[in-house]
């Protein structure tokens, strides 16, 4: 019986780690904590319940302690000095003893042996005496305090809207494992990654505040201007103190913020009930109320697009440090101009960041750049901008590569040289990534790639081939070689009309490129104001594109081992012909547009 047990147990374990080749960890957290807001001191307890469910027994966990960074003489703090503009320079040098933070980690048990964890600034390390096994789950407890730094960075005290306080990477959070490993990123100021789980967050404060943030608030109910309990009784203790208690299930990280002074309003869409924080000054009330107005179109945008929000509540929340994403819910500094597009950013964030949970640090683009193609499609219900979503990236990308050294896409986020070439990776390039693949399947290809994408990948971290082999799957066409051009090199797009020469009723033309090779869309424009359209496929696409968006002409494919293309077109005759356009829909980021365009002289 033994034995047959044994063999049941260990065929059982590698079903599970087999199938599809696919596992992911999780983890439960239970936190207990309590805000003193006169001396901006978080104190709190945590009890977690991991889950090992990879192939490996794991000897060590690591933790953040993100808050850590925000001391004077820290790594991130000279790291930001060393590579940030002249802005930033000036407000890190400008920090005192006032402005730090920190976590500590006060206690710390593992299946109840007490550790003492070695830290690395942001990092910490316990290394177990017992292994947590594969397949196994173990149970951590740990005594924290968080002082508030100022709110500097994303979190803080203080910030410059006027709210009280924002909690964002507020307390010991174990860093992701996965089939690369341990990812222990110091923290820098920039990504995060995380490990989808629950979370029950219990929060004890001053009861003037009002607390919003991640999950569903099961207590209390919001008011107009303050709460009221929910619970029969008025929650309040002796010291004035009340607890908020907030569930999340399928997240990977918590956030909150706590003021006294905001307005709050509502809306339910379909099942989600959307919650507005906010400070109704002259300063502030018009761009809040642009987004409380128009949320609902943009909503429907993001549901035909990319998918229905699938947790109950989600809440624009006016904290922080410039504008954040967070798991159901964004931290929005003040009212910058472009407050509705930004808005727009944080919302779709939760799709890229927070529902398929990609890692951040390693695969940026794959948040900020399709979190960018997103906001482009939701924020035209206020913008009303009628471009292509493709021309602005478009545009400052060449213009950043032109002041700024460029650097692949695919580098850590951390290790880009210049602040600016992580912008034009993660941001503009990573937008600009999926803009080239909509353009090379079409516009309906792409949109049922999404969907496909969203039920495929939803809460389970996907990465850069998963993502690349869902729209392969969706058009037909293969992708990778893209996938390496674009985020593993530096080259560029520029595909020229060399010359036109006129053969009776047909045209000989003779096309060049050098970098990276795409199909070619192109225009004939006629002197009586006609268009006719063409489409040049490649060859390392396997099959051409037929999702066209008006009456297009198929041509013979362009080898990608060929920088010439040669090919003679029907029924264009000179006289009929005003100009010949490249990409006359304004997708490619082409780096001389100039040589796009040919007009045949008389």
């Amino acid at each position: 019986m033994k034995k047959i047990a044994l063999l049941i147990l260990v065929s059982t374990q590698l079903s599970l780690f087999a199938q599809g080749g696919y596992w992911q960890q999780k983890v439960e957290y239970n936190i207990d904590a309590t805000l003193d807001d006169k001396k901006g001191i978080l104190t709190g307890s945590e009890k977690l319940t991991y889950f090992n469910n990879s192939p490996d027994d794991l000897k060590e966990i690591y933790f953040h302690i993100y808050w850590n960074a925000f001391q004077l003489n820290s790594h991130a703090v000279q790291h930001n000095i060393e590579m940030g503009d002249p802005e930033t320079v000036k407000m890190l040098n400008g920090l005192s003893k006032k402005d730090e933070g920190y976590i500590k980690i006060i206690a710390i048990t593992v299946d109840g042996v007490s550790y003492t964890p070695t830290l690395f600034e942001s990092i910490a390390q316990v290394k177990l005496n017992k292994s947590i096994g594969a397949g196994a789950s173990g149970n951590i407890e740990i005594i924290f305090e968080s002082l508030v730094p100022s709110c500097i960075n994303r979190a803080g005290k203080n910030n410059t809207a006027g709210t009280n306080f924002t909690f964002t990477q507020w307390y010991p959070k174990i860093c992701r494992y996965d089939k690369q490993g341990w990812h222990t990123d110091q923290y820098l100021g920039r990504e995060f990654a995380g490990t989808f789980g629950k979370f029950d967050v219990n929060i004890t404060c001053n009861k003037d505040l009002t607390v919003a943030g991640t999950g569903i608030l099961t207590n209390k109910k919001y008011k107009e201007s303050g709460w009221e309990s929910t619970t029969g009784t008025a929650d309040i203790d002796k010291k004035n103190l009340t607890t908020w208690k907030f569930t999340a299930d399928n997240v990977h990280d918590f956030a909150w913020a706590a003021e006294d002074e905001w307005y709050h309003t509502s809306q339910k869409i379909d099942d989600v009930e959307f919650h507005y924080f906010y400070h109704n000054t002259d300063e502030f009330k018009a761009p809040w109320s642009t987004l409380t107005l128009f949320w609902a179109d943009a909503y429907a945008i993001c549901k035909k697009e990319f998918g229905i929000y699938p947790y109950p509540q989600f809440s624009f929340i006016q904290a922080g440090e410039g504008y954040m994403e967070y798991p159901m819910c964004t931290m929005l500094e003040a009212g910058r101009e472009d407050f509705f597009s930004t808005a727009c950013h944080e919302f779709m964030h939760n799709f890229f960041y927070g529902i398929y949970g990609t890692d951040e640090n390693l695969y940026h683009w794959m948040d900020e750049g399709l979190t960018s193609y997103g906001e482009a499609r939701l924020s035209t219900v206020v913008t009303k901008n009628k471009e292509n979503p493709a021309t602005e990236p478009a545009l400052v990308y060449k213009w950043i590569r032109t002041q700024y050294a460029e650097e692949p896409v695919a580098t850590h986020a951390n290790f880009f040289a210049t602040d600016y070439a992580y912008y034009n990776g993660a941001y503009y390039k990573g937008q600009l990534f999926a803009e080239l693949i909509r353009y090379m399947i079409g516009d309906s290809v792409m949109n049922a790639g999404f969907k496909r994408y969203y039920q495929n990948w939803k809460f389970k971290s996907p990465e850069p081939n998963d993502f690349v082999k869902n729209f392969e799957d969706a058009s037909g066409m293969e992708l990778t070689w893209f996938q390496n051009y674009w985020l593993n090199t530096n080259q560029t797009v520029d595909i020229d009309i060399d010359s036109v020469t006129f053969k009776g009723n047909d045209a000989y033309m003779v096309f060049s490129r050098s970098g990276i090779p795409l199909p070619v869309e192109f225009m004939a424009e006629m002197k009586d104001g006609t268009k006719k359209y063409f489409y040049i496929p490649i060859d390392l696409t396997n099959n051409g594109k037929t999702n066209f968006n008006k009456p297009t002409t198929s041509l013979p494919y362009w080898s990608a081992a060929e920088k010439k293309y040669r090919v003679l077109v029907k029924d264009l005759r000179k006289a009929s012909v005003s100009k010949f356009v490249i990409d006359p829909d304004g997708f490619m980021p082409d780096i001389k547009p100039a040589n796009n365009t040919f007009t045949p002289t008389n």
